[in-house]
């Protein structure tokens, strides 16, 4: 063994025992760094810098793209055929094509009832709308709650469907996927899909569906999301500036270059023959909505983003459920990338240059390569070369490019401009986790398919409400609850490096470097975005506030259920009487004084023994609390209850709703934000009362007022500047007595009404002045008179005929009652009906046909008729002495609804066709006892001479108003 040469000789230093241990791993360092560490260092260094001009260029590129289309390119709806989906007269609702709404859910308890509510507002026919709530929730409370909000829209004629299933299997994709089997949707030809807390506004459909309709090559209509809670913290404003990049430049400019883009998952309007097409939804990945976009885009389909359609939604205002969010947005992508790079490549149906912007830009830059140097160069290589100055790093790369690359981020949110420091470095923190998500896709690791749903807490306001709710808790939590080791080890290698270049560097990276320890620091200990305890601890906070308060204090009605845990704390409200639930609730603890309250509704029900002010004392803590939207019925109590004088001074009430409630007089009012008003079956304090309400109320739109003869208004006016939406409804069926008298009259001027509708039999005069020349009205008035032949006893009868007539006589569209209309035609007997040059529209119900010309007269550009003549008595004498203008000159549309079959009606019909000269479609609506009948008629019907060659009849049969025969001649 003595003659054993050995292969390795260690200096003399190392063999010593004197040597301290620092300075033998010094002198390991100074060994392997010069051939190792530098030469590997510098090589990362280039890398870094590679892929530094790669995103610059990237970035540069589209941010050029961008200025041209802002300049230079035209609009969406100039660029695709967009044509508005009007309301047809004719067609009813079958012109509107039939569409699906998706809504998907988890355990969505804060944010449920957005989606759902803002679903069923969407402005579209009720027959042509099916929305579809996925619910895989796995609390059977959560799931109680969604399935009652379903049932309680679809009572209000709302064509809702809840859905769940046995198991998650596939997540989102498993639930979209399943939703699409469904029977009832073998019949839609478009599908809208929302996230729980996404809130479409009401024009939603009528402003995307119309460029899926005019142009097939269209798959995919996006629309860009904006967030509610962005002014939450200081988490929500980051993520402001991220995604609003996102949907300003990479999102326009996708649509703009190439018609492709990543679709958000969410506020977007599928075609579903494009999504069966593409293969229909896998959860093979974790981005199940890239994954269809790509899929849909290699066959060939085109998408469309709409900048300036806009979704209301909500970001994760806590760290923990952003950080989840960020993995499976990082992983996915990269991990479908690994998927389909290839099926790409061999695509043979989309251009080259398209491939190309789809593995280069789209995947590889944005979703990789932004991601790797962000981490790796500024947070990982750039400290590292503080330690080895050996290592150059050109101040090109590590200071032009990236302030090249922030401004250019910054265009998406300029009120946000003053935050971009921070912002860098909150993106080099959480570069750390889409670096680490970017690889395990990559290499589809062992969490490359880990679906955690991002929890929200509510609204804007619900989430402030609820922060400011969880700051009565002490604040005490768990460390591991909070903690996150990874930000924190990091926080510790740049808090070295940076000491190291303040005691021996020259370049003052330090500054740097101590910033960004802070942000990992800070970020590490979770002292960032909103904290929301667990619910375990949220039970033990309220247990220990609970017992040091009890000993202390003493309330009269404390309600000491709030601080039960919330899901025990729904179990309890549902087992208690309505009075007691709304007292909880004003009582409990998270609903402070602070917070708005925005809709209460009151059912009320008073027995004997209750106190009389009961009601008052909830209406004015509803104003105390910044009520929005009011509801007090009081139908089923046995007496009009008194509401509080506080209601009628509120500022923040939107809308009001009262139901046989007394209102007194007023000293003062003031409703300077109320819009909408509905005031049914009322008690007033004296006739002034409705009128001072109205005035009071400087924005008000929408009015309805219904009446009994029970009531002391017998002389209604309404006054306004600002109407658009007038209905005045007076019942005498419904009174106790009959009022015979001549004091009931109606008072109307509001100009800018464009809406109409008197149901009264009861008063006598209508002096209705200002109507706009687009109003719609609708009329059902008596005049109070039981027999028409009445009114020949009373000039004062005949003279508020005619004034009514003359008020209404500069009205668009008009719908008369038959009761109206006999009227109008014995008032024609003796006097002439005014002219009604604007009048295009008229429907009504017509028991004498003999006087249908002389009717028309008045109507001298009448262009769409429809009559309904169901219990007309006709005459084989009945004869037509003249042609009105209208029939010769405009009338284009003629409808008669449910006449019997029989001769009467074929010298009707005769006379419109052969005088009708620019008419193009006539629909008879009829109720036949078989098809033998009909044939007969329509063997008739086409006898008749046209006098327009461009006129279509067509023939409807009806069965207890049901079409069940629909046929055009």
């Amino acid at each position: 063994m003595d003659g054993v040469t050995p292969k390795f000789v260690l200096p003399e230093t190392f063999d010593g025992v004197k040597m301290e241990i620092t300075g033998q791993l010094g002198m390991i360092w100074e060994l392997v760094k010069a051939p190792v560490i530098v030469p590997l260092l510098q090589l990362a260094v280039y890398i870094c810098l590679l892929m530094s001009l790669m995103l610059l260029c990237e970035r540069v590129y589209m941010g050029i793209v961008i200025v041209l289309v802002k300049l230079f390119w035209k609009k969406p709806h100039k660029r695709y055929k967009f044509e508005p989906i009007q309301d047809d007269e004719e067609l009813g609702s079958s012109n509107f094509p039939v569409v699906l709404v998706q809504i998907p859910m988890f355990n969505e308890r804060e944010v449920y009832k957005l989606s759902i509510g803002a679903a069923s507002g969407l402005s579209w026919p009720s027959d042509r709308l099916v929305i579809q709530v996925l619910d895989d929730s796995t609390d059977p409370t959560v799931k109680q709650m969604v399935e009652m909000e379903c049932q309680r829209w679809a009572s209000k004629g709302i064509n809702i469907r809840y859905q769940i299933r046995e198991n998650r299997v596939g997540y989102k994709a498993g639930a979209l996927k399943e939703g699409l089997k469904r029977s009832y949707v073998k019949h839609c030809e478009y599908v809208v899909i929302f996230d729980a807390d996404f809130q479409p506004e009401p024009d939603f459909l009528r402003r995307s569906i119309p460029f899926l309709v005019h142009n097939p090559n269209i798959a995919l209509v996006q629309a860009r999301w904006r967030f509610v809670n962005s002014d939450e913290c200081l988490l929500t404003r980051m993520q402001e500036m991220s995604l609003d990049y996102h949907f300003t430049v990479e999102q326009e400019v996708g649509s703009s270059t190439h018609a492709f883009f990543g679709f958000n998952g969410t506020a977007g309007i599928w075609r579903i023959a494009a999504i069966n097409e593409a293969g229909g939804w896998k959860d093979r990945t974790t981005v199940e909505d890239m994954d269809l976009a790509v899929r849909a885009s290699l066959r060939g389909w085109k998408f469309l983003y709409l900048g300036d359609l806009q979704v209301k939604s909500e970001l994760p205002s806590t760290f923990r459920a952003f950080r989840f969010q960020q993995h499976r947005w990082s992983c996915g992508p990269a991990n479908l990338f690994r998927k389909m790079v290839m099926e790409i490549i061999r695509n043979k149906k989309v251009r080259f240059w398209k491939k190309v912007y789809v593995i280069y830009s789209f995947f590889f830059v944005r979703k990789v390569i932004a991601h790797w140097v962000t981490f790796c160069f500024y947070c990982a290589v750039l400290p590292l070369t503080i330690l080895v100055p050996e290592v150059k790093v050109p101040i090109w790369g590590s200071v032009y490019i990236p302030s090249i690359i922030t401004v250019l981020n910054s265009v998406g949110t300029p009120r946000s401009i003053h935050l971009l420091f921070y912002w860098i470095l909150f993106e080099n923190v959480m570069s750390l986790h889409r670096t680490k998500a970017t690889l395990i896709g990559l290499f589809e690791a062992g969490r490359a398919n880990e679906w955690v749903v991002t929890a929200k807490l509510g609204s804007g306001q619900s989430a402030k409400g609820n922060t400011k709710g969880l700051k009565k808790f002490p604040r005490i939590f768990k460390l591991p609850d909070r903690l996150n080791t990874l930000e924190l080890g990091f926080a510790a290698f740049l808090f070295v490096c940076g000491c190291y270049d303040y005691a021996h560097g020259k370049n003052n990276y330090f500054i740097y470097l101590f910033l960004q320890t802070m942000s990992f620091f800070i970020s590490g200990l979770g002292w960032i975005g909103t904290y929301v305890p667990s619910v375990t601890m949220q039970t033990t906070c309220r247990a220990n506030l609970a017992m040091s308060e009890r000993g202390t204090i003493r309330r009269s009605g404390e309600d000491w259920i709030s601080f039960l845990p919330d899901p025990l704390l729904c179990q309890i409200l549902s087992d208690l009487p309505t009075k007691n639930v709304v007292i909880t609730s004003v009582l409990f603890l998270d609903f402070s004084q602070e917070s708005c309250l925005h809709k209460l509704t009151l059912s009320f029900t008073r027995q004997d023994d209750d106190d009389p002010s009961l009601l008052a004392s909830w209406i004015e803590t509803a104003v105390l609390r910044k009520i929005q939207h009011l509801e007090v019925d009081c139908r089923m109590s046995f007496m009009c209850e008194t509401t509080s004088l506080s209601l009628y001074l509120c500022e923040t009430l939107v809308s009001l709703r009262l139901y046989f409630v007394a209102l007194p007089s007023f000293e003062s009012l003031s409703l300077p934000n109320l819009k909408v008003m509905h005031m049914e079956e009322n008690l007033y304090a004296d006739d002034e009362i409705l009128e001072k309400l109205v005035s009071s109320c400087p924005v008000l739109e929408s009015l309805t007022v219904v009446r009994n003869v029970d009531e002391t208004v017998k002389v209604l006016r309404v006054w306004s500047k600002t109407l658009n939406s007038l209905k005045l409804v007076l019942d005498s069926s419904k009174s106790w007595y009959n009022d015979d008298s001549d004091d009931w009259e109606v008072l109307i001027d509001a100009p800018r009404r464009k809406y109409l509708s008197l149901e009264d039999d009861q008063s006598v005069s209508f002096v209705i002045s200002n109507v706009a020349s687009s109003a719609k009205v609708e009329i059902d008035v008596s005049f109070n008179v039981n027999d028409i032949w009445d009114m020949d006893e009373s000039v004062e009868r005949f003279s508020a005929v005619g004034k009514m007539l003359n008020g209404l006589s500069s009205a668009r569209d008009m719908t008369i009652s038959g009761t109206t209309l006999k009227i109008i035609c014995h008032y024609m007997s003796f006097e002439p009906v005014p002219c009604f040059p604007n009048m295009i529209r008229l429907q009504t119900k017509l028991y004498m046909t003999d006087m249908l010309p002389n009717f028309l007269e008045s109507f001298p550009n009448l262009q769409s008729l429809v009559l309904k003549l169901k219990g007309v008595r006709y005459s084989d004498t009945m004869w037509f002495s003249f042609v009105p203008k209208c029939l010769q000159t405009s009338l284009e549309y003629f409808e008669m609804t449910r006449p019997n079959c029989g001769a009467g009606i074929t010298k009707l019909v005769k006379y419109l066709l052969e005088n009708s000269v620019v008419l193009k479609k006539f629909t008879l609506r009829l109720e036949c006892e078989g098809k033998e009948q009909e044939s007969d008629v329509v063997k008739e019907l086409m006898r008749f001479r046209r006098c327009s060659s461009a006129c279509v009849i067509k023939v409807v049969r009806l069965e207890d108003d049901v079409c069940i025969f629909e046929h055009p001649y």
